[in-house]
């Protein structure tokens, strides 16, 4: 029978009547037995994975993908449990299902992307992002170019790797160094103000990443005001920073089809510290301005350790090695966003947009 982990007694209990059912040849309550499992608990995985192979068995391809990437979201390593010596074997026969169709999908809807964009755009060069890979559902084994510098979700090969980005990429920093003040101040305001709108800045499925991360998972100790979150826009927020703002429209923000991916106010508590970890691609630029410092907070990226300075922008590809600390007993709290790289084109950076919108869309549209 179906065994998941910590005890979800109701969630168990119709997993294992769906298990009985499908083994009886009954699949269409079966789904109906599993899906109300999952409504119990939609945090746990292993239901997605058990319905996603019986809707394959359906023949309802689409709605086994749903199923199977839903349950990816919740836990990557579900589509990779195939791999593990002495997994159970019908772990293994589902997970190595959900693994092929999910890397197949997604891959494929990549393509779509390039060849759409470039169905619109003839003479664009976009081969570089053509050969880009969603690293965490490529179809095919891949090695990163160095150890130190690996992206967990979107990788552009041939894309120059640049840890640390200097003045001379960043035309737009006297700009927003300039607004430092009124930044600060419109923070000091809107916390004041809107102090129910600081949010963890991780989920609580990032305490699974390792002891370190457990005092900031799902808590204040590393939190955010979101002005947007994956393109998403704070109303809330947003009227009460104009200067911020106006800052940013000289800026190369990187945005989504609904807006500037990510803009937000990162706060980190005294005493705590973020564990070394590689971010999302390689195709952007993170950019931190502190607003609120101490002499004891800084950032370390690959090999060199820099400390925060008010006003002063700093702008760093977060695929490589880097980790972040608050030893004071104060908080810090920078400007935080993304901005392109600066070796993109035009329609390089509109070809990545392409594939994650895409991507976004019909994420969207998922359901069980």
């Amino acid at each position: 029978m179906l065994q998941m982990g910590p005890p979800r007694n109701d969630q168990n209990r119709l997993c294992n009547r769906a298990i009985e059912s499908e083994e009886s040849g009954d699949l269409e309550a079966a789904a109906t037995l599993y899906r109300k499992g999952i409504a119990c608990d939609e945090s746990n995985p292993t239901p997605y994975l058990y319905l996603g192979y019986l809707l394959e068995r359906l023949e309802q391809h689409d709605a086994a993908l749903q199923a199977w990437s839903l349950g990816a979201d919740l836990d990557p390593r579900m589509i990779n449990a195939w791999r593990s010596p002495g997994i159970a074997t019908d772990i293994q026969l589902r997970s190595k299902a959900a693994n092929d169709a999910v890397r197949r999908h997604f891959t494929d809807l990549h393509r779509t992307s390039i060849a759409e964009y470039q169905k619109q755009h003839p003479k664009a060069n976009i081969d570089r992002i053509a050969a880009a890979i969603w690293c965490q559902t490529h179809d095919s084994d891949f090695n990163y170019n160095d150890p130190r510098h690996k992206p967990h979700v979107f990788f552009v090969p041939d894309l120059d790797p640049i840890a640390v980005y200097g003045s001379q990429h960043m035309p737009w920093q006297g700009i927003l160094e300039a607004a430092a003040d009124e930044i600060r101040e419109e923070f000091l305001v809107a916390r004041e103000q809107a102090a129910d709108e600081e949010k963890p800045y991780l989920e609580p499925k990032a305490a699974g990443l390792g002891a370190g991360w457990k005092s900031i998972a799902d808590s204040l100790n590393w939190g955010t005001f979101q002005l947007y979150k994956q393109g998403v826009a704070n109303e809330r927020l947003l009227k009460r920073f104009p200067a911020t703002l106006a800052a940013l429209r000289s800026i190369p923000v990187l945005t989504t089809a609904s807006g500037p991916r990510e803009v937000l106010f990162s706060v980190l508590r005294g005493g705590q510290r973020i564990p070394p970890h590689f971010g999302v691609a390689n195709t952007d630029m993170t950019v931190h301005m502190p607003i609120i410092t101490t002499e004891q907070s800084a950032i370390r990226v690959v090999d060199d350790t820099y400390e925060w300075q008010f006003g002063q922008v700093f702008s760093f590809d977060d695929a490589f090695d880097h980790e972040s600390w608050n030893d004071s007993d104060e908080e810090r709290v920078n400007l935080l966003f993304e901005a392109w790289h600066p070796g993109l084109t035009e329609h390089e950076k509109g070809a990545v947009a392409a594939s994650f919108d895409l991507r976004e869309s019909w994420n969207q549209l998922r359901s069980i």
